[in-house]
């Protein structure tokens, strides 16, 4: 199969994080293209497109697709426009949600945000929950759990940790306690009402043996026993079942 060749100028007047997801949706589609893609992000002057425009200029014997996630009417417009004289394919991906929403409930948008310190926090944030779940994997450093937006509590192989690191990229702190059939459950949930606790279990634990290559990952490594884990599972039943303060869910 021949693969084209497409240069994606990816432009926004913040990180990019938006503008990048959407072209790698739309690319998922497309086996046959083979994609550099520039991304220039904090776009905020008319010099800086200049630049933009000339380096694509330099390309301009090759294919070249513009997407933009510029909110300012007036320098996207000032980008659309060289798009067009230039003959370069131009789209815009925020502007005209944002205008139809305004024009739904007839508000006008916000201007002059100060996105970058916006961003900036939330970066910030979330590598915060990042550092803090990890911390908190598996039982540790119960002392300041209360800390945490999200509680995790299961038995062995009901996915606590990806589920936890998953939550944390979406900012979330996330402590995950393991419940051991033998070890005594050593956290208060009482006194953790106002947290979201989740029980996680599974049901059927004999469809593990082809997950697992013979082992079993909790708060020990063991040889894969079936009835260890089934156990484990209805004891955790009979743990948060009746516990009120605690949403359950089977991840079978």
């Amino acid at each position: 199969m021949t693969l084209k060749k497409l240069n994606l100028h990816l432009v926004s007047d913040s990180s990019g994080e938006t503008v990048i997801s959407v072209a790698k949706s739309a690319l998922k589609h497309f086996r046959s293209i083979e994609t550099i893609e520039y991304v220039w992000s904090f776009v905020k002057k008319e010099e800086q497109i200049d630049k933009i425009l000339e380096e694509i200029n330099r390309k301009s014997d090759e294919h070249n697709f513009v997407i933009c996630t510029i909110t300012d009417d007036e320098l996207r417009k000032y980008l659309k426009d060289n798009c067009i004289k230039l003959k370069i394919p131009y789209r815009a991906i925020l502007s005209h949600i944002i205008r139809e929403i305004s024009s739904y409930l007839e508000i006008e948008k916000d201007e002059k945000l100060d996105l970058h310190t916006e961003i900036n926090n939330e970066y910030f944030q979330r590598i915060e929950a990042i550092n803090y779940t990890i911390n908190h994997d598996d039982g540790q450093n119960i002392q300041d759990i209360d800390k945490a937006d999200i509680i995790l509590v299961g038995v062995s192989r009901t996915s606590k940790s990806p589920t936890s690191m998953y939550l944390a990229y979406r900012g979330y702190k996330v402590a995950n306690i393991p419940f051991v059939s033998e070890v005594p459950f050593y956290v208060d949930l009482a006194k953790l009402e106002n947290k979201l606790t989740i029980g996680v279990t599974i049901d059927d634990v004999s469809s593990e043996k082809e997950k697992l290559d013979n082992k079993v990952f909790g708060l020990y490594e063991k040889s894969l026993d079936l009835d260890l884990l089934d156990e484990q599972a209805k004891n955790a039943l009979g743990y948060v079942n009746p516990n009120e303060l605690m949403v359950v869910l089977d991840v079978e």
